[in-house]
């Protein structure tokens, strides 16, 4: 980190002919702040000019000019000390997180993704609460309700990067709400079945602030690959697809990726990976976290019903009617 915090006057008034070119003028006022890079790096220093193009420093015996491409947060003095926040939602937390290396987040969250297997293929989830829910698409849930979650849980005592994983299989998983619409499902662990040792659960972002150039990562098991992580760019926004918004990424994601966590630079879950291309390279696809968010409140309207093992809608039986009674007899 660098920090500057005063220059001469005469050094400054020079800067301030600089700033000028840059639409900026430096000063005794000129707001100190902290500029967290793209991959968790700070520089604090004087801010002399802030656009779309980026952020202009004073440090002293230059000027530093970064792009706005390489910036992921402009904080003031005032705000540097903020800790980064989470809340409680019930069954899962959202909130801003501090930026940190790719390799770092990997290693706090990593093991909350999980492995989903049904009887006929596998997918990807990840836990969002100590109680044991995790989240997934609902093709990798659709037309099976015997399915199994593995684990992958670091071994005390192991180094923290490569091997020192131990699995941990579970069998007794609960489909708890399905939403086949936007492609979401919600299943709980038994926590007996990990001696109630859970990993810590992934954050969701929810001021969805995500950015096209936006740095963006994802875990997941591609064709059975277990934890790999794969890293790119948000490609759009708002790519629609069927009437219903995606976000596109140029992030490998392929079969077994499904339902797995895309996070961003702050290791907030950003989408839910959905879908890859198959014919063409770099083309990529995840559900928008308002959209998990909005499932997850409203999980109760989506309830899995054992009756009706494919959707989330629960029908009421028809009324029963007497023989002749213009039909055949309703049977009760």
């Amino acid at each position: 980190m660098i920090t500057v915090r005063g220059i001469s006057a005469a050094i400054r008034a020079g800067l301030a002919a600089v700033a000028c070119l840059f639409g900026g003028v430096a000063g005794e006022s000129a707001d100190l702040v902290t500029v967290t890079l793209v991959g968790g790096g700070r520089v604090t220093a004087p801010l002399l000019r802030q656009s779309d193009e980026g952020v202009v420093l004073d440090l002293g015996y230059e000027v530093l000019q970064i792009p706005a491409k390489r910036v992921l947060d402009v904080r003031r003095e005032d705000q540097a000390a903020d800790p980064a926040r989470s809340t409680d939602r019930g069954i899962f937390q959202s909130g801003r997180l501090e930026a940190r290396d790719v390799p770092e987040l990997v290693r706090r969250f990593g093991e909350a993704v999980v492995l989903v297997r049904n009887p006929g293929g596998l997918g990807t989830g990840f836990l969002i609460s100590r109680e044991g829910h995790l989240v997934t698409n609902y093709h990798v849930v659709e037309k099976h309700t015997r399915l199994q979650v593995t684990l992958f849980r670091r071994v005390a005592g192991e180094p923290k990067a490569g091997a020192g994983f131990e699995k941990v299989e579970f069998r007794r998983v609960k489909i708890i709400a399905l939403q086949p619409l936007r492609d979401l499902a919600i299943l709980k662990l038994d926590p007996a079945e990990a001696d109630s040792r859970l990993p810590e659960p992934v954050v969701i972002n929810d001021r969805d602030d995500l950015r096209v150039g936006d740095m963006v990562f994802a875990i997941g098991n591609p064709l059975g690959m277990e934890r790999s992580v794969t890293q790119g760019i948000v490609s759009s926004t708002t790519r629609m697809i069927d009437q219903l918004r995606l976000i596109q990424t140029d992030a490998a994601i392929n079969p077994g990726n499904s339902g797995g966590p895309i996070f961003n630079a702050r290791g907030e879950v950003v989408a839910v990976a959905c879908a890859g291309a198959a014919v063409f390279d770099g083309l990529a696809f995840g559900i928008p976290a308002s959209d998990l968010i909005d499932f997850l409140i409203h999980r109760d309207t989506y309830l899995f019903d054992e009756s009706q093992p494919q959707n989330g809608v629960t029908y009421l039986p028809p009324p029963w009617q007497p023989a002749g009674a213009g039909g055949p007899a309703t049977p009760k």
